[in-house]
């Protein structure tokens, strides 16, 4: 007759020796830069992270950001020039300080007019 408590020590032994399989670690979100968003919106509906250059920033209301890659230097007139692919962020939380970098994440939503994006963490790069 075997030995109950035994018995028990060595299934108890096995099953802290078998391996134990977690869910592979989730890959870090890569950050979009604002031309890749701005070439394709509708490829980033839903929750999103950015990477841009302040352009400009109204306290309480939201911010636009420019390419951070492409408007390195940011002199006066890259923000203000045409060609310049811009996206603005409702965001109520202090102001982003212009010309910073800053890595936002968010929501993009399709409107009737277009698309909006509201922040909902903002940080400096």
């Amino acid at each position: 007759m075997p030995n109950k408590f035994l018995v028990a020590a060595v299934a108890t032994a096995l099953s802290l020796s078998a391996p134990v399989f977690a869910a592979p670690p989730t890959a870090a979100v890569k950050a979009l830069a604002v031309n890749q968003l701005a070439a394709k919106p509708e490829a980033f509906v839903g929750k999103v992270t950015v990477v841009g250059r302040v352009a400009a920033a109204t306290p309480g209301k939201g911010f636009t950001l420019i390419d951070s890659a492409n408007c390195a230097s940011c002199t006066t007139e890259c923000p203000t020039d045409k060609t310049t692919k811009k996206i603005p962020f409702l965001w109520s939380g202090a102001a982003p300080v212009a010309k910073a970098v800053v890595k936002v994440d968010g929501t993009l939503k399709k409107t009737a007019k277009g698309y909006t994006f509201a922040a909902e963490r903002v940080t400096q790069q």
